[in-house]
């Protein structure tokens, strides 16, 4: 049943960053060229780090590829956001309910329901699952929440799009955008809290691993099919996309500030 359901998660998020990237591009010449970039990306990164970890006999001597896994594509994106002003101008045309809420949400409470479900069938060691399961549910679940608390940005602004960004906030806001700042400020402060929790749960987790380890109890299933899917493949796209997220909402931060 794991297999399915992460396999599904794994497509679903595939498809998402697909369907994400063709709209993103709209107009652009290398349209399809970007768009087929990104998803065999994805396939190729996933596909190596999940090959190579479930390749190793030992969970803890996978921990560095594991480790490179999750993170690197956040850390790459965190160097480039402080260096490229065209990377910059590029995330802020991201859509945050897609970066927030579309692909974290769903996702993040179904992994953590999975991880108390190898917990309670004696497959984990509490020590991680008691704090990853509950953790991914809660980050998921508030994910819904910090995006309404953006809607007050969208109607100040008179954006009617679904899916927006900081750059057509930029674009449209009017006076109404100076006579509720301390609204704004308020919503504000609770979304990047939210994703502030989301992106502290993926330190948190690997961090109760090592615990775990230290205490003698060493998750082996981590770096096995189907649970090392997680890891490497769909934290590593959320984790990004929540980087994305705190780019923009802390942009709207220094907009309120300089009004």
């Amino acid at each position: 049943m794991s297999i399915t359901v992460l396999g599904g998660l794994v497509i679903f998020q595939l498809i998402h960053f697909i369907i994400g990237s063709w709209t993103l591009w709209k107009g652009s010449k290398w349209r399809m060229a970007r768009t087929i970039g990104i998803g065999l990306f994805w396939i190729c990164y996933g596909l190596f780090f999940v090959l190579t970890v479930t390749n190793i006999n030992s969970y803890v001597n996978s921990i560095p590829y594991i480790l490179c896994g999750l993170y690197l594509p956040s850390v790459l994106a965190m160097l480039l956001l402080a260096t490229s002003k065209q990377f910059r101008g590029f995330v802020d045309k991201i859509s945050l309910k897609w970066s927030i809420q579309s692909v974290a949400g769903p996702a993040r409470m179904i992994v953590g329901i999975i991880f108390l479900f190898w917990f309670f069938a004696g497959r984990l060691p509490g020590v991680f699952a008691l704090i990853s399961g509950p953790g991914d549910w809660i980050a998921g679940f508030i994910t819904f929440y910090a995006v309404s608390q953006l809607d007050i940005f969208k109607q100040v602004a008179g954006i009617k799009a679904n899916h927006w960004s900081i750059s057509d906030f930029k674009k449209n806001n009017t006076k109404s955008f100076f006579e509720n700042q301390s609204k704004l400020n308020k919503n504000l402060n609770v979304a990047i809290a939210f994703v502030a929790f989301g992106i502290l749960d993926f330190i948190l987790a690997p961090a109760s691993t090592a615990v775990s380890i230290l205490n003698g109890n060493i998750p082996e299933e981590l770096g096995q099919i189907p649970l090392t899917l997680i890891p490497l493949v769909l934290v590593p796209q959320v984790l990004l996309l929540e980087v994305f997220a705190m780019r923009q909402l802390i942009g709207f931060k220094k907009i309120l500030k300089s009004a």
